[in-house]
Formats: C-alpha cells, structure tokens, sequence
C-alpha cells in the first residue's frame, strides 16, 4: 500500500508557529502517474499538508477561503528532506507556509511558499 503522507521527523509548536521537519518518501500515493520519469510532489498536495498540519496543531476546523499567494521555487521529489513552516494569524486567518530544504549545504533553499485566507 502507498503512503499518502510525509514522515514526521519532529515538530517543534507554539501558540501561532509551527516547524514540522518532514521526509518524503519514494513510495507515496501522490507521486504515481504525476511525471513517471522524474516524479514531482504536486502543489495540491502540498496545500493539503499545510492544511492538514495547521487544522492539527492549530486545533481548528477550517477550510481554505481563499488563495492569497503560492510560488512553488523548486520541485519536491522523492526522499527530500524538508522543514515546513506553518504561522498563524488567528486575528486575521491568514495561514503563511513556507517549504524549505534541509541539506547539509543549504538549509536555506526554498521549495514552495505561500498565504492562505481560512474560513469556517
């Protein structure tokens, strides 16, 4: 069976800020037919993960109002090694993401962020 998840490595969370160091996996759902010869984590995956961990560690039933800004820099692939970071306006609902690789040369490099609107 594949997997439709990430691998949580830690989660580090505050009140309005969470850090989640994920790896994915070459074996997930979401890769199967998304480009066969190099497969690519989609961008509707991504804002599901961000959702997912926001309505968890938020403790919130929201959904997506709207889409403010999504810049997807660079591909997600299989086995990557990334630290999503999630912050959390609660005056505003404004969800802000930001997908960031973890290497041993650049912890720096950005794989895909964005503001989204949430609602009830």
């Amino acid at each position: 069976m594949k997997k439709e998840l990430a691998t949580e490595i830690n989660i580090i969370k505050t009140e309005t800020e969470a850090n989640i160091e994920i790896t994915i996996p070459p074996d997930l759902f979401w890769f199967q037919g998304h480009f066969p010869t190099q497969p690519v984590l989609p961008g509707v995956t991504q804002l599901n993960w961000v959702l997912g961990y926001a309505q968890k560690l938020f403790n919130f039933n929201l959904s997506i109002s709207s889409i403010e800004v999504v810049k997807f820099q660079s591909p997600i692939l299989p086995n990557d090694h990334l630290k999503l970071t999630l912050i959390w306006d609660k005056d505003t609902q404004k969800l802000k993401f930001t997908y960031s690789f973890i290497t041993k040369y650049n912890n720096n490099k950005i794989a895909s962020t964005g503001k989204l609107t949430l609602c009830q």
